[in-house]
């Protein structure tokens, strides 16, 4: 019947946050020190395992997207980042490589651009409406203790602690390196694009040329803009692997 009317009960949308402190020896007076867990009605992971179990089929991601999926991890995404970096190094070439981190990326995700994205998709029009409407209900309070907050609503991000959200996040992610396989820019082998590899919100980019990849970086940027993402400047960073890795680079932005 949900997946009939694309309605679901109200309380599907209502979860528990219970703050956890990141670094006890650090500020715990910060809000930064802390890392939000989230607790999601049982009813509805149930529920989120009947659509997935129906539509996995459609929530597919890039092969170079290494995590939320089966038989894939971060051995493997280590895997592919030693292949290139030594495929490159033994045919005498420097890997330039970049490291970029979607600052609290599952939390700025737009709503109404994941919507598109999964109608582009061509996602079932039931599920997508009943998405709409779950998104529409998202209420959280925040546990400390022996105490609540009164609900607040939620207007951006991918819901948290529901089994469906990391494929949903995969879908955002997959813009981005969408854009970078059509770009044609980075590394290859054998015909094979490996120009950049993910983890969740982490992203590497991988290239035998400073040039395409400060053209890399742009796009990522443009692709990140378009859903509301930002890349976190400080933990960021440029790192070059090869015959040439003592050279000195311009600064890329």
């Amino acid at each position: 019947m949900i997946r009939l009317h694309g309605y679901v009960p109200d309380g599907f949308g209502i979860v528990i946050i219970t703050p956890v402190v990141k670094d006890r020896l650090g500020d715990v007076c910060s809000a930064d020190n802390y890392r939000p867990v989230t607790l999601s009605p049982v009813v509805s992971k149930l529920f989120d395992y009947c659509v997935l179990h129906k539509y996995e089929h459609f929530l597919y991601s890039d092969e170079l997207q290494f995590r939320f999926k089966n038989n894939s991890g971060c051995s493997h995404a280590l895997f592919v980042l030693s292949q290139v970096v030594d495929y490159f190094s033994t045919h005498g070439s420097t890997v330039y490589m970049v490291s970029l981190d979607a600052s609290k990326a599952f939390d700025h995700v737009n709503h109404v651009k994941l919507f598109k994205t999964l109608i582009d998709r061509v996602l079932p029009s039931c599920i997508i409406i009943m998405l709409i409407n779950w998104y529409g209900k998202l209420f959280c309070t925040v546990s400390w203790k022996n105490s609540s907050s009164c609900l607040f609503s939620t207007r951006s991000g991918i819901r948290q602690g529901g089994i469906l959200s990391p494929f949903l996040f995969n879908i955002c992610m997959d813009t981005i390196i969408s854009a970078l396989r059509s770009s044609d820019f980075g590394c290859h082998i054998g015909g094979c694009y490996i120009g950049c590899i993910a983890y969740a919100d982490d992203l590497i980019l991988l290239s035998g040329s400073l040039t395409q990849l400060q053209m890399m970086l742009q796009l990522c940027e443009n692709e990140a803009q378009n859903m509301d993402l930002i890349f976190n400047c400080k933990k960021s960073c440029l790192f070059k692997v090869g015959v040439s890795f003592n050279e000195d680079v311009n600064n890329l932005h």
